[in-house]
This record gives structure tokens, C-alpha cells and sequence, in this order.
């Protein structure tokens, strides 16, 4: 999700979650550190200003 406060700046949310499947042991996504289950939820949220 994307949305804009003006022409150059706007806050930004992304979110994802991973179900590890079959005899996977542990989900994880990617630059994140192993979960100790199967599922693994990362959420991202910043804000950005183009200069």
C-alpha cells in the first residue's frame, strides 16, 4: 500500500506472511532470521521523501 501526502513525499505499509509446506520444518522470509514454526509474518511501514 502506497499513499501520497504531496508530489514528493508519501508513507508506505507492505506485508507478508509465509506458510512453510509439506516436511518443511520453518517458514522464512527472506532477510529475515528463521521462525520456530511454520508460518512467519514480516510488516514493513516508512515513510519516504524524494529530494
Amino acid at each position: 500500500m502506497d499513499y501520497f501526502l504531496s508530489k514528493r513525499t508519501d508513507v508506505f505499509l507492505v506485508g507478508i506472511y509465509q506458510k512453510a509446506a509439506g516436511d518443511a520444518r520453518y517458514a522464512q522470509i527472506f532477510s529475515n532470521l528463521p521462525s520456530d514454526s511454520k508460518t512467519q509474518m514480516s510488516v514493513i511501514a516508512g515513510i519516504r521523501h524524494k529530494f
